[in-house]
């Protein structure tokens, strides 16, 4: 770059005096300015000390701003249950005064309906009475201050805001990573790969797409030559066009798009790159774009893989997009979750993909070779049995109870740990999630109950009361009360509100394993060891019915969401439904072969999920009480399982130390009718049991767009299709999500046609892939001209 003060000369030091004036300058302003020659140095000088300030001081780490992170975030913590404080005690005081005037209201309404001697009351209630004939003025006063306390504290919050935010405005004042770098009239060549991914963040995504559609559509195989030639225009978008080319540019010259970021030596640069951008979106997006690029333009192959590597190590949601033609080489993808997506045409070259989830994908003629999978147990101390689990009410959030005595919080999204509860100091046999999602309940076998904040994630109470350990934990429809029961027989109900026994119900003669109440609020259901289970008038607090059918030690009592029904699980093998009104039994339900540890009805009442000792989990449909499928990937004992509040995911945990998220809603899924060649075999057509019709390139693999031309002209090669060509219907429910430290391939329900899928020794792979639920289409399919 030439100076502006002497345009015949190329800028090549740096001035670091403490002025405003101009820094980059060349020889000849150098001589201009003697006085400060001692203050003027040479880039790349600069540059190298500056790295080794930067990498000396790590500002990241450093521990001084760490401590100081700690402290803030005590601050931050204190000031939250101050505020929190002060709101119940305003709560608390408009309240009194209103409930002050309603019982005085109360009062005087009282003593007028029972005719009292209007003569004997005192002269201060003779006067209370005509101020209210009047028109209650005392009433009307209150209300009155009322009003001007909430005008008051209103007109202070908004105060208190607009100096707060006024404030952290001139004392913060740092410059957004979000500003829109891409307008600066020329692109500065950066050396590091941060300082990229930092200028891509005034980039949105639609310019991605854009290039990636354009470079598909001209065929294009160099793209940094075709998009410089292209962006001649100087509207907005061919503007961004011209950075992210500049950015292309630039990366293609730098390590990242030249070694493997998945090896040891770079792991404390990936750490760092995970460290800054884990949480960017608009970084999340150039990385996928630079995945797409793989599949157009192999100078781009090595950034691509190392972006992938990236995005599966920071745990982006990566199910149900379409990577077709992507080449990945050299990497890791360890624990990839690509759950219903579209691989076809992919080249993956020695990836390690263990862990891989590849349930419900497309794999249509794939080039996978030189593979690496290890099936190994992570040796991690945590490692432990999951007892129970419940999702918050908007589904976003998973929570586990296990042996290791502690509560993980996950993200149902990504399968990542957002928190670790720790309270209890023995096995953590249940947990419950509020239905207004403010608090959560553990119940544990150190005798007691935790509630938490779940928000803020902080212990809140942690109550005593129960002489053996507590097996599970229930809240109220209301969320004002929690029950509880025990292996010390008893249920006991307690104040969410203010941690307080409220009551204790004495019948069973057996541990007490599962509690739930009725959507109503009126009845609680219980279920022992006893074999029996008792209904539980909750206002008299008095036993309403047993029913002892079962003849074995019981699990799991669930009402049904319209209270009509009640399903429990026992060791007897079975789960029976029964009539709530009558206590008569509606159904009995077979399909395990040892007992049944937990039943639980979907969110709109119409599946009913079961899960046992014998491993599995069979889902049922209600209104028939048929069996729809049975599922049987967990390799332990289920302990526990629950449906997301829009009843599309099942969770399930297990004793094997892994939970799973299932896919069971069978709108969203590949269930595939027939499957047969054209009469040329150039076109696979593939029926839906939903009557959609998709057509693939069986060469390359590649998914026909129904827009093309010659979309319509395809389909008439298939007219004689004979109705004998029938395809196994794939199964709709499949794992979406697995939690685990054991390294396991999934592949159930995975689609695959013709392709090359070998490890590193060149042993072919597809018995693994089918042994793991993987479907291949050519052993089903029939040509046409052999009919």
């Amino acid at each position: 770059m030439r100076c502006t003060q002497h345009p015949l000369n190329q800028i090549s030091q740096i001035c670091i005096a403490p002025h405003k004036c101009k820094r980059k300058v060349c020889v000849q302003c150098t001589l201009v300015n003697e006085g400060e020659l001692h203050q003027i140095m040479n880039l790349d000088e600069f540059r190298g000390l500056l790295l080794q300030k930067l990498l000396k001081d790590k500002y990241h780490q450093n521990s001084e701003l760490i401590v100081g992170q700690q402290d803030l975030k005590i601050l931050l913590t204190q000031t939250e249950n101050m505020l929190k404080k002060i709101w119940e005690q305003l709560k608390e005081s408009f309240n009194s005064i209103y409930n002050l005037i309603e019982r005085q209201t109360n009062y005087y309404l009282t003593k007028v309906k029972e005719n009292i001697n209007l003569a004997a009351m005192s002269e201060t209630d003779l006067d209370k009475l005509v101020k209210i004939y009047k028109g209650n003025e005392e009433k009307n006063s209150y209300l009155t201050k009322l009003e001007m306390i909430k005008k008051w504290w209103g007109n202070e919050i908004r105060t208190f805001n607009e100096k707060l935010k006024k404030e952290l405005q001139d004392r913060f004042q740092t410059p957004s990573l979000q500003l829109e770098i891409w307008q600066e009239a020329s692109y500065q060549r950066k050396e590091n790969l941060c300082q990229i991914l930092v200028s891509v963040m005034g980039i949105d995504e639609q310019i991605y797409v854009m290039i990636i559609g354009m470079l598909k559509k001209q065929k294009i195989t160099n793209s940094l030559t075709f998009l410089s030639d292209s962006c001649n225009n100087t509207n907005q978008e061919q503007q961004k066009i011209k950075f992210i080319t500049n950015v292309l540019n630039n990366i293609q010259e730098l390590d990242f798009n030249k070694k493997h970021y998945s090896i040891k030596e770079y792991i404390d640069i990936r750490d760092e790159i995970i460290f800054n951008v884990s949480n960017e979106v608009k970084i999340i997006n150039f990385f996928k774009f630079l995945v797409h690029l793989t599949a157009i333009d192999n100078q781009f192959i090595k950034c691509g893989s190392n972006s992938l590597h990236l995005l599966v190590e920071m745990k982006v949601d990566l199910r149900e997009q379409n990577f077709e033609n992507i080449k990945i080489n050299d990497t890791s993808l360890i624990g990839a979750n690509f759950a219903k997506c579209n691989l076809s045409g992919s080249q993956f070259n020695n990836v390690d993909i263990s862990g891989m989830i590849i349930n419900g994908a497309y794999l249509f003629n794939c080039k996978w070779n030189n593979l690496t999978i290890q099936e190994f147990q992570n040796k991690n101390e945590n490692t432990s049995f999951i007892y129970s689990l419940s999702f918050s009410p908007d589904g976003a959030t998973l929570a586990s109870g296990s042996q290791d005595k502690f509560i993980c919080l996950w993200d149902v999204k990504t399968g990542q740990q957002k928190a670790k509860l720790d309270g209890h100091t023995s096995y953590v046999n249940s947990v419950r999630i509020s239905h207004n999602g403010s608090t959560l309940a553990s119940g544990s076998d150190d005798k007691s109950i935790c509630l938490w904040d779940f928000q803020t994630e902080k212990q809140i109470a942690q109550l005593f009361g129960h002489s053996y350990g507590v097996t599970t934990v229930c809240y109220s429809p209301d969320d004002n009360q929690l029950a509880s029961g025990s292996v010390d027989n008893s249920i006991r109900f307690w104040d969410t509100r203010t941690g307080e026994q409220q009551a204790q119900l004495d019948g069973h003669i057996g541990y007490v394993y599962s509690v739930d109440f009725s959507p109503d609020g009126t009845t609680l259901a219980s279920c022992s060891y006893d074999n029996s289970i008792r209904l539980w008038d909750l206002k008299t607090r008095r036993q309403q019915t047993i029913l002892d059918v079962h003849g074995a030690r019981l699990n799991s009592v669930c009402f049904s969401p319209d209270g009509s029904t009640l399903a429990s699980g026992s060791d007897d093998n079975s789960i029976r439904l029964w009539d709530f009104k009558t206590g008569q039994l509606k159904a009995k339900l077979d399909s395990h072969t040892y007992g049944v540890t937990t039943a639980c009805y979907s969110s709109d009442g119409t599946t009913l999920a079961s899960s046992s000792y014998d491993n599995t989990i069979s889902l049922w449909d209600v209104k028939t009480r048929k069996l729809k499928v049975i599922l049987d990937a967990h390799t332990q004992s289920v302990n526990s399982v629950c449906f997301s509040p829009d009843g599309s995911t099942l969770a399930s945990g297990s004793c094997d130390s892994s939970i799973r998220l299932w896919n069971v809603n069978g709108q969203n899924c590949n269930q595939v009718r027939s499957v047969c060649y054209s009469l040329d075999g150039k076109t696979v057509k593939m029926s839906g049991v939903d009557n959609s019709i998709s057509l693939w390139d069986s060469l390359t693999g590649r998914l026909i767009d129904p827009s093309e031309k010659s979309y319509t002209d395809i389909i008439a090669l298939f007219q004689n299709e004979t109705q004998n060509n029938q395809f196994s219907q794939v199964s709709p429910f499949y794992t979406t999500q697995l939690i685990a430290q054991l390294l396991h391939l999934e592949a159930t329900s995975a689609l695959i046609f013709k392709g090359e899928f070998t490890d590193h020794q060149g042993n072919d792979l597809r018995n693994l892939f089918l042994e793991r639920g993987g479907k291949f289409l050519e052993s089903q399919i029939k040509f046409q001209s052999e009919y």
